[in-house]
């Protein structure tokens, strides 16, 4: 299809649609031009039709909507999430001491499980042992792909400051603060504190000491 336009009151082509194409992008055609082809019942600006709707920089208004819009984007995706780091591990302690568990079931005789199950309900700090096993599966997961099942599932990913995976050193000497410092080595009622407490520097200093540490 070929165009004729109207620029500055004098006529001009006809234009093949990808000429003007060419000049819109050039920035020679403001689109106030009136333009007119085969089939149409009067000049129209050449803004208003649809062909070439998609060619136009944006209004400056439009640029700077978009540029706000994605700053507050930003903004959210940068700010802290404490609870999805939360249940991302409850559900990584979950599965590990599930597995853990009927591995020893598997392997272990029936009176010793019996005197684990009864150490556990008389409060001995077993879990501190389970999880202490477990830092070294996560180290493992982390340093191979950045995340854990339970991280995975929460859309959590860990990732050193230059983009890259940790090193398994890294990832262990995370884990292991973690354990230590975040979880007290999961001796409640301390436990309860140390989470607290790291929930409230996650959100005061958008990291936590052991990502900052490592």
């Amino acid at each position: 299809m070929e165009y004729h336009l109207s620029i500055a009151g004098e006529r001009a082509g006809p234009y093949s649609q990808f000429t003007v194409i060419g000049r819109i992008r050039d920035g020679s055609l403001t689109g106030d031009e009136l333009v007119w082809h085969l089939g149409m019942a009067e000049w129209k600006p050449l803004r208003d039709l649809e062909e070439f709707a998609e060619y136009w920089k944006p209004a400056p208004e439009t640029v700077n909507q978009a540029e706000e819009a994605r700053r507050i984007a930003r903004i959210s995706l940068d700010a802290p999430q404490p609870w999805p780091r939360f249940w991302a591990r409850v559900v990584d302690y979950f599965w590990f001491s599930s597995v853990l568990w009927a591995l020893l079931v598997a392997v272990l005789p029936s009176d010793t499980m019996h005197w684990l199950a009864r150490m556990f309900f008389l409060g001995a700090p077993l879990n501190s042992v389970f999880f202490l096993f477990y830092a070294l599966v996560e180290a493992w997961w982390l340093s191979r792909g950045g995340t854990t099942p339970g991280k995975a599932l929460m859309r959590v990913r860990v990732r050193r400051l230059d983009g890259n995976l940790p090193t398994y050193r890294q990832a262990l000497i995370r884990s292991l603060l973690v354990f230590i410092k975040g979880a007290a080595l999961w001796l409640m009622p301390i436990s309860l504190f140390t989470m607290t407490w790291a929930r409230l520097r996650l959100l005061q200093n958008g990291r936590t000491s052991w990502d900052r540490d490592t």
